[in-house]
């Protein structure tokens, strides 16, 4: 039997009023929202209304392509070299910016028709997205969050990004570009590129990616892009990665077991 559509569409607007809230730590926003939804719904039901909404969606992934940072990890590939490559919020290389056509060439001839793009505010995948966004459909909602970027951990200045107000002021003519879900980022390097004060450990960003997984599982499209990064990938897929400027069809048997696991472990 199929879900209560009056039950079901009531998920939805929890979560998205949950991330444009804000929350202090990524520990205290899914106990918050998990506890939120476990007071309306068992976890028996939620867990069956999710499944039985990612059955009908198609979510599709694009890493994002070559960047600066890619290039001086081939070139610098020792860590004792470590500060050559580290570089911080990096840039599409020129190889990269070529790639995109590949991905451009996909789309045009995949014809998907999406209903919501979900994008990483690193500077690496918003380019991806700018140079490959005359292949998305006009109707597409936009929308950057942080829930879709790379993992930050103290010394990685490559995942380090800008500040939200620098971030909506360098794309202040892209009218599409949807800001509201980017949080006052529990992982977020707000004082810019020196500060270390913040980490994601890899708990705290896989537990980040489980709640991101359920949050498009309950949106209203049926095809669905993100445009992130590797280690996004392969945490949310049983995969060992993917190339930059690839696109791929997400497997709907591996996101199932992390919302699976994140509401049935949850206390």
């Amino acid at each position: 039997m199929g879900i209560c559509f009056n039950q079901s569409q009531k998920i939805l607007p929890l979560i998205e009023s949950s991330i444009k809230k804000g929350n202090s730590n990524i520990e205290s926003f899914s106990k918050n929202l998990l506890s939120n939804l476990l007071s309306n719904y068992n976890k028996e039901n939620l867990i069956k209304y999710a499944i039985e909404k990612l059955s009908k969606k198609n979510i599709y992934y694009i890493r994002h392509a070559e960047s600066e940072h890619n290039v001086l990890e081939k070139k610098y590939h020792s860590f004792k070299d470590y500060d050559k490559w580290n570089i911080y919020d990096p840039k599409l290389s020129p190889n990269g910016i070529e790639q995109t056509n590949n991905i451009k060439q996909k789309l045009k001839e995949n014809k998907i028709h999406f209903g919501s793009v979900f994008i990483s505010p690193l500077t690496r995948a918003m380019q991806t997205y700018e140079l490959i966004s005359d292949e998305i459909n006009d109707d597409a909602e936009i929308i950057v969050t942080d829930f879709a970027r790379e993992i930050n951990c103290n010394g990685l200045d490559k995942n380090k990004g800008k500040e939200l107000s620098k971030l909506k002021k360098e794309n202040i003519n892209n009218k599409k570009l949807n800001f509201n879900f980017m949080t006052k980022e529990y992982w977020w390097n707000d004082t810019g590129e020196k500060n270390d004060d913040e980490s994601e450990d890899m708990d705290l960003f896989i537990l980040r990616l489980q709640l991101f997984i359920l949050w498009i599982t309950f949106r209203h499209d049926e095809n669905i892009l993100i445009i992130s990064h590797s280690n996004v990938f392969v945490n949310m897929q049983d995969s060992y990665g993917i190339y930059n400027a690839d696109m791929k069809l997400l497997e709907k048997k591996d996101l199932q077991e992390r919302i699976v696991s994140l509401i049935n472990d949850f206390e």
